[in-house]
């Protein structure tokens, strides 16, 4: 089977749809050779030179030869220059495809006008049509026509949760065989067992001192950092010796206000984080706390349990799915019950310690390969 991926969000800094990319390309490496599959990954120039950058990516070392079609290894990279944006992007893979005729071709979301071999569509979320809200007018809508569409083509539609599952019924009736759920993975550098002397460096370049709680994501309203502020105010005002918070990722649509008021009572803006510094900034936190309104899947605080960290997040959406019986849950809505769940992992010790090692266990349950691997068989059933 010859397998095309797009990956042309890879060096945009697009926060989860990035790190899922890049764990998954890392899980088909691992299994394509063993599994007869020949996967060629289209990125852009920013792609890949992040894929070279990245530790641990050396499987993807080959370059197609457009001209030929043929790869020198399992897994090649082929850089088709600068990113371009829709529809531009779609027509670049549209020729691309004729060029490289994959069995199967994986794209995230969007799927170009001509798609030459079967299409699968990985969905992260369907945020754009549960909560239109949180997005520009314009954004909420190309994301509802151009994705509806592409459900409707693919053969294979890939959820991260069953949540996700679910809300493809729920918004773009789907037939049921044609959806499979792939969780995500966790890469082997989110590890418990770092380096301290490397963490401490990984920390002083982000100019972070500890002890510090800990945000990872975009700066957007979905991830509900203005009542996270609110409860972490409201613990501070109360308890004594409450670490500060750190957060970490872009701002996106209507964020200035809320950075301006993050800045002014204290909050840490570390901006993007190249991935190679994230275990580090998981590992030496005190807590993760990720009370977000509504995931596909979650990858932070799996990636926070992995590295031994407590994590706080919501009850809702995909999050229960995503984290098990290993975190605080609460409800996201109540500054309460934040700033309640904040203090049990902050200052509970033995609570902290079943955390740990109850997170440990589940995180080690969700590994790149399983996903590569459950990502092919479900190509290799529609093909048979």
């Amino acid at each position: 089977m010859h397998l095309a991926v797009n990956a042309s969000d890879l060096g945009r800094k697009r926060g989860g749809n990035e790190s899922y990319m890049l764990g998954l390309l890392s899980g088909l490496a691992a299994v394509a050779p063993r599994a007869a599959v020949r996967v060629s990954v289209a990125v852009s120039h920013q792609g890949a030179a992040m894929m070279r950058a990245v530790p641990g990516f050396s499987p993807l070392r080959s370059t197609l030869c457009l001209r030929t079609g043929q790869a020198a290894s399992a897994v090649a990279v082929v850089d088709v220059g600068a990113y371009r944006r829709v529809p531009s992007l779609l027509w670049q893979q549209t020729t691309l495809l004729r060029r490289l005729r994959p069995d199967w071709f994986v794209s995230t979301y969007f799927l170009p006008p001509l798609t030459p071999g079967r299409a699968a569509l990985l969905v992260h979320d369907l945020s754009f049509r549960a909560r239109p809200d949180f997005f520009p007018r314009a954004v909420a809508l190309y994301m509802h026509l151009l994705t509806g569409q592409a459900i409707r083509r693919a053969e294979v539609v890939v959820a991260l949760s069953e949540f996700t599952r679910q809300e493809l019924m729920r918004f773009y009736p789907v037939a049921p065989e044609r959806v499979v759920v792939v969780p995500p993975g966790v890469g082997p550098e989110y590890t418990s067992q770092g380096d301290p002397a490397a963490d401490r460096t990984a920390l002083a370049a982000l100019g972070v001192s500890q002890p510090y709680v800990l945000a990872v994501g975009n700066i957007h309203p979905r991830k509900n950092l203005e009542r996270l502020l609110d409860a972490w105010l409201s613990l501070s005002a109360t308890h004594q010796a409450v670490p500060r918070m750190v957060w970490a990722g872009l701002d996106r649509w209507g964020s200035s206000r809320l950075l301006n008021r993050a800045r002014a009572a204290g909050v840490q803006l570390l901006g993007y984080v190249e991935p190679a510094r994230l275990p580090a900034l998981y590992r030496q936190a005190e807590a993760l706390a990720y009370p977000s309104l509504y995931e596909g899947f979650g990858l932070p605080p799996l990636e926070a349990m992995a590295c031994g960290t407590p994590v706080l997040t919501a009850n809702t959406t995909s999050l229960p799915e995503a984290v098990g019986s290993a975190a605080v849950t609460v409800c996201p809505t109540d500054v309460g019950a934040i700033a309640d769940g904040l203090a049990r992992v902050l200052f509970d010790v033995a609570l902290r310690r079943d955390l740990r090692a109850r997170g440990l266990g589940h995180a080690a349950q969700f590994r790149w390969e399983r996903a590569a691997e459950q990502l092919l068989r479900a190509l290799a059933l529609r093909s048979a």
